[in-house]
């Protein structure tokens, strides 16, 4: 069942990620599905695009991180979620890590290190995320909760 090569801490993190993921698809609203699927797209695809870079840049890995965070500043911008809005800033840090690790002279360890921590900052922003769904009155349908602040928004 474990992988001898990978750490107890990094099954710890594929588990919570898994969890998260799938509670955010299954307990969610359509927000949060949408967001659990852009997490479950990057996860699943980042060993399949590991292997596309130019010098040190992993452009495949950065463009799905790019489409993350695509994802989830257009519905943080569209949903009444506070968890959208801080997974998106934290979602910005990792943009930013991209950017360092191109021109700067940041070692390959630490930028991995510090996206493993913003990964694991998301997946417990998404649970979080699934009990904002579930439990605030702000996000719930807009039939039973009467109308929304904006025109267009999603629930």
């Amino acid at each position: 069942m474990f992988d001898a090569s990978y750490s107890l801490g990094q099954h710890v993190i594929g588990l919570l990620s898994f969890v998260a993921i799938g509670l955010l698809l299954v307990f969610g609203r359509f927000a949060e599905r949408i967001a659990g699927a852009a997490f479950l797209t990057d996860m699943l695809g980042t060993p399949l695009v590991d292997h596309l870079h130019m010098g040190g840049l992993r452009y495949g890995v950065a463009i799905l991180s790019v489409g993350v965070f695509g994802t989830l500043i257009a519905l943080s911008l569209r949903a009444d979620r506070w968890w959208l809005i801080a997974a998106t800033g934290v979602q910005l840090l990792s943009m930013g890590l991209w950017v360092a690790t191109v021109f700067g002279d940041l070692q390959v360890w630490g930028a991995v290190t510090v996206r493993i921590v913003i990964w694991t900052q998301l997946m417990l922003l998404a649970l979080f995320g699934v009990w904002e769904a579930r439990a605030a009155p702000y996000a719930r349908s807009s039939t039973s909760a009467g109308p929304r602040v904006w025109p267009g928004a999603i629930s």
